[in-house]
Formats: structure tokens, C-alpha cells, sequence
């Protein structure tokens, strides 16, 4: 026995010593031309698949057939994923098949996962793969347009995911808006059917300027806004925001309005409830005050919603005034939000645009 320990603290001592020569020498080849043996891609691969359906166990799925959930989710994939994951109808780029380990083309493996697994995958990127982590972990539901989206990748030709990706052709629209902006926001700024994303149309240009430098730097949270935001120079920024704040804000009528919110959100921001000790929104959101605060009359409910969540959780970030939310979200609560962003969706906005 001891004869056989020794053998084995032996051999544990040479292939300690040869992983030092090898490490300190360099023998190894890190070159990705060469690319993974068999075994070892074999044992990357199957690690990390194991890896995913552990750890994606117990998250909850919500619904993702909200309206506009897969354009929205196209449009994220467009600006963020294409590039190395390819699109439906064409192939994957050349440049990024020939990294080790190499991408996985989406369209044709996509159904190999769940869910909630793709939802894991997105949100914590994978190790050694080149995969990101999604930019801010602070927006979960930022994610889901996105899973929604590449639950249909695998079945989407190439004209659909162009029509999902198509948008208004209207005239003198800076090319800017036309290329990163309308897939979800539509060029005339008044949203593409999803309740997840602001109307931009009228909007205050000193707010919407602020919020993409916000946004550029990591002080505003989003996953999806911050990439866009960070690839735009400063005229750019300048002519979108000069853009959206002269559009006529959109008049059709919000469908399936909860009338007890509505009252409710009317109640509360009269001060009538005594139980609500918050300053009065429209003191600094209104429409003819400072330019630099959000307009919020016309906004979609769910928007407005999970801006207050989010301020609430110190989740949401924003230009230099976003602290002073803080203590006004912290006084309401998850019913309260609902019911003031279901008011401040039923008002009407002017149809006059902004001008500073």
C-alpha cells in the first residue's frame, strides 16, 4: 500500500511539473484556427448544458404573448445579436464561425432549449465563450421580448423577420431614428403595439437628450438601451431627440382601460386618500414644466408602472434629478403605482409638439 501511495504522490508531482512547463513555456497552441479536440468540445459542451438546466430551475416564465412582444424582441436581437448568432433566411457570418468555441447559429438550434433557459443563457452570458452577460442586471423584464422572440426564430423565414423589422418610411426622418430607433419606438415616435417602451413623440428634447447620454454612460439601467445609446455620437443624440420632441403625440384610444384604476389614480393625486403623502406628479411632469422631466400624460400604464418598480427597487437610474423619485416611489405601493399609471395613461395629451 504504501509502495502504491508513493507511485501515486510520484505521478502526481510529474503531471504537476509538466503543467508548469507547459504553462510557463507556452507549448500549448491558444490559436481558435485549430479549434477544440472532439472530446473537449464534447465535455464543454455538455458541462455547460448541465450547467444551464440546474441553475435555470425555478424561474417563473410570465406570459410572452403580450402585443408587440415579438417585434420588440426583434428588434433587440437586430441590434444586439445578429452579429454573431446570424438571422432567419441567411447565414451566419464567416468571420465569427471561425471563433473556438464558435457561436452557435440561433435560427437552426434555438429549440434546443427551454424556456427559462434561454431566459438564464441571455441574462448571465457563458463563460470562455465570448456570450455576454446582458448589460444591466438590474432589468429582468427587459429579457423576455427577447426569449419570446427566439421562440420563433426556428421557425421564421427570412421576409418574416424582415416584416417584423420594417418600419415607416417617412420623410426627412434622420437616418439615425430610421436605423436604431423605430424597429421599437416607429419613426413618428408613437410606439409599435408594445405597452414596454415610452412614446417619444412630443416628448421633452432636454429629457430625451439627457436620457440617451444617461443611457451611453451606464447611469440609466437597460440592456437594450444602453448598446444602442453608447454607438451614437453626440449629433446623433442631437437629432433624435430634436426629432421625437416635434412629433404629434399619437390620439388612439387605449384599449381595455380598468375605469376603477382610473378613478382610484384620480383619488390619489388629488390627495383625497390621506394614506398618499407624495408632492402633486403634475407639479413637475406637466406639460409646460421643466423641460428636463419626463412628459407622463399619455403614457402606456405599464411603462409608467415599471419606471416606479423600478425607482422603488434603486434598479432604475437616470440623469442627475432621477434620486428625487426615490422617496416618492418608496411611498407607494405596487397597487398604487398600477392605478397612477392607468390615470396618467387615460390623459389626454396635447397635440402641440414640444419645443424648447
Amino acid at each position: 500500500m504504501k509502495d502504491f501511495l508513493k507511485n501515486l504522490a510520484l505521478l502526481g508531482l510529474v503531471v504537476a511539473v509538466l503543467g508548469i512547463l507547459a504553462l510557463v513555456t507556452g507549448i500549448v497552441p491558444v490559436k481558435a484556427s485549430s479549434g477544440h479536440w472532439p472530446i473537449t468540445h464534447w465535455i464543454l459542451d455538455f458541462a455547460s448544458d448541465r450547467s444551464i438546466a440546474t441553475h435555470s430551475v425555478g424561474i417563473e416564465v410570465p406570459s410572452l404573448n403580450e402585443p408587440g412582444m415579438l417585434t420588440l424582441g426583434a428588434g433587440i436581437y437586430q441590434s444586439n445579436c445578429r452579429w454573431c448568432h446570424g438571422r432567419p433566411g441567411s447565414s451566419q457570418p464567416r468571420a465569427v464561425s471561425r471563433m473556438t468555441p464558435a457561436p452557435p447559429f440561433l435560427p437552426g438550434v434555438v429549440d434546443e432549449w427551454e424556456t427559462e433557459e434561454l431566459f438564464y443563457i441571455i441574462k448571465h452570458g457563458i463563460k470562455f465563450t465570448g456570450m455576454p452577460a446582458w448589460p444591466s442586471g438590474h432589468r429582468d423584464e427587459e429579457i423576455w421580448p427577447l426569449v419570446a422572440f427566439l421562440q420563433e426564430v426556428g421557425n421564421m423565414n427570412r421576409q418574416q423577420y424582415q416584416d417584423l423589422l420594417a418600419v415607416d418610411d417617412i420623410a426627412d426622418a434622420p437616418e439615425v431614428v430610421v436605423d436604431h430607433c423605430a424597429v421599437c419606438h416607429a419613426v413618428d415616435g408613437a410606439g409599435r403595439g408594445s405597452a414596454r417602451v415610452p412614446i417619444l413623440a412630443g416628448q421633452n428634447e432636454a429629457y430625451l437628450r439627457q436620457s440617451l447620454h444617461a443611457y451611453a454612460t451606464g447611469d440609466r439601467h437597460s440592456g437594450v438601451m444602453e448598446p444602442i445609446a453608447a454607438r451614437l455620437d453626440e449629433r446623433e443624440i442631437e437629432d433624435t431627440a430634436k426629432w421625437y420632441a416635434v412629433q404629434l403625440p399619437p390620439t388612439d384610444e387605449k384599449p381595455d382601460r380598468d375605469e376603477d384604476e382610473i378613478r382610484e389614480g384620480r383619488k390619489l393625486l388629488s390627495q383625497q386618500d390621506e394614506t398618499l403623502k407624495i408632492p402633486d406628479c403634475s407639479e413637475c411632469h406637466g406639460e409646460s414644466n421643466d423641460p428636463t422631466y419626463p412628459i407622463l400624460t399619455g403614457q402606456p400604464a405599464e411603462y409608467l408602472y415599471r419606471q416606479l418598480i423600478l425607482f422603488r427597487q434603486r434598479s432604475r437610474g437616470g440623469s442627475d434629478n432621477a434620486n428625487l423619485m426615490h422617496k416618492i416611489a418608496d411611498a407607494i405601493n405596487e397597487r398604487q403605482s398600477q392605478q397612477l399609471a392607468s390615470y396618467f395613461e387615460s390623459l389626454p395629451r396635447d397635440r402641440q409638439p414640444t419645443d424648447e
